[in-house]
């Protein structure tokens, strides 16, 4: 990567989105478009144009996006996707349809938009790059994890299909499938976790720039899988690694989950 490369980060509010930000704000001359959700990000040494309130699921939003992509970025620029509700571990049928739609458009829809909003002008400049986060989860397909895991699964997919129909731009398009990552909500979600070997969002951020953004462009299309080893990990069952806080059958419905409840 050059020192002075041009990074659109959405989520930049993210654990891993703040992480990255201030990895390139202290290590490079990297000029940065912060976009978020919610608040402006992390504090920085350096100013950088932020855009808050951008949800990437609406159009309207995304196209706020493209135009002040087009605006700033004369030269190839990289797209790090750092989006993505935090998934808590239950079975299927004992989460609500909202958290199920929410899941999948965070995760995945959101990636299609953007790079929907960035590819035209990437095409014109001859070269870019889209990095996305997936998860190591999508390799073994869990129990309690279904939205999630197949939301990143689609990510997967996605960079795969951009690398293959934007090479031919010089875009080069790769994934990153995480493990846990140590975050307060995932400390307190995980009372078995083996702290000491989960992966840091500032090893995330230096992995990022020294490895994924540093690819040659022949490196496209890809997923490249992060993991510390950890002997409970190896060595224990799913469970026994994530039990559930209480007692669950998942095949039966919460109350109220059901059209007719309470009509009988």
């Amino acid at each position: 990567m050059s020192d002075g490369h041009n990074f659109v980060i959405t989520g930049a509010s993210s654990d891993i989105g703040s992480a990255l930000a201030q990895y390139l704000d202290q290590k490079t001359n990297s000029d940065l478009m912060l976009v978020s959700r919610t608040g402006p990000g992390p504090q920085l040494m350096r100013p950088h144009l932020r855009l808050c309130g951008i949800d990437l699921t609406k159009e309207a939003d995304l196209l706020k996006l493209r135009d002040a992509a087009n605006k700033r970025f004369v030269d190839s620029y990289a797209v790090v996707h750092c989006v993505g509700d935090f998934w808590l571990h239950k079975p299927l049928v004992q989460t609500d349809w909202s958290e199920i739609t929410t899941m999948i458009g965070s995760h995945y829809l959101t990636l299609c938009g953007v790079a929907w909003a960035v590819l035209p002008q990437m095409v014109r400049i001859r070269g870019g790059r889209l990095v996305a986060l997936s998860c190591n989860s999508v390799a073994y397909n869990y129990p309690d994890m279904a939205p999630f895991t197949s939301a990143k699964a689609a990510v997967d997919s996605f960079i795969k299909c951009v690398a293959n129909e934007y090479s031919q731009f010089n875009v080069i398009a790769n994934a990153i499938a995480l493990p846990t990552i140590r975050t307060s909500k995932v400390l307190d979600l995980k009372e078995n976790g083996d702290y000491d070997n989960f992966i840091t969002p500032a090893e995330v951020a230096a992995l990022l720039v020294d490895t994924i953004l540093s690819a040659p462009s022949i490196m496209n299309g890809n997923t490249l899988k992060v993991f510390r080893h950890s002997h409970t990990f190896f060595n224990q069952g799913y469970f026994e690694r994530n039990p559930r806080n209480r007692q669950i059958d998942p095949a039966v419905k919460p109350p109220g989950s059901d059209t007719n409840a309470g009509d009988g």
